[in-house]
């Protein structure tokens, strides 16, 4: 399910199912130099992520991707995002991300860092090939998460 209203009004009426969130984390860098790969970046995590939430909808909730700059203080972030997905009662939780310093953090469990792999140029069929892959990796992160 994505965080969109007519999702929520499901997520709402089956939260006893839905036990998993998803948390995109994206830097931001608006330099000339850094603004494309963190376009590239964001278009990656974004497909990646809906292509994640189609394949288990009805067990995770999609979260808009969180997006912050490269001077954030990502101790202060983890522990506020932590709370609020404690607070929303999700048992499992993954934060995905193309940013390396989120490994390091210890007050997160479940990140998963993946290198961005610039679709922006790719043919349709091979930029769904090169997802499908992505998530293949993917998945039984998940699966034993929930094992």
């Amino acid at each position: 399910m994505h965080f969109i209203g007519k999702d929520i009004d499901q997520y709402l009426s089956q939260r006893e199912y839905v036990d998993t969130a998803v948390v995109p984390l994206l830097e931001l860098n608006l330099s000339e130099t850094g603004l494309k790969s963190s376009a590239g970046a964001s278009e990656y995590l974004q497909s990646l992520t809906a292509l994640l939430e189609k394949q288990f909808k009805g067990r995770i909730l999609l979260f808009p991707p969180v997006s912050y700059t490269a001077g954030a203080d990502r101790t202060r972030m983890a522990e506020e995002i932590s709370s609020e997905m404690e607070k929303g009662g999700f048992r499992h939780v993954f934060y995905m991300t193309t940013d390396a310093q989120w490994r390091s953090m210890e007050s997160l469990k479940n990140v998963l860092w993946l290198p961005a792999i610039p679709t922006g140029d790719m043919d349709r069929n091979f930029k769904q090939s090169v997802m499908e892959d992505q998530l293949r990796q993917v998945l039984p992160l998940f699966l034993n998460e929930w094992s």
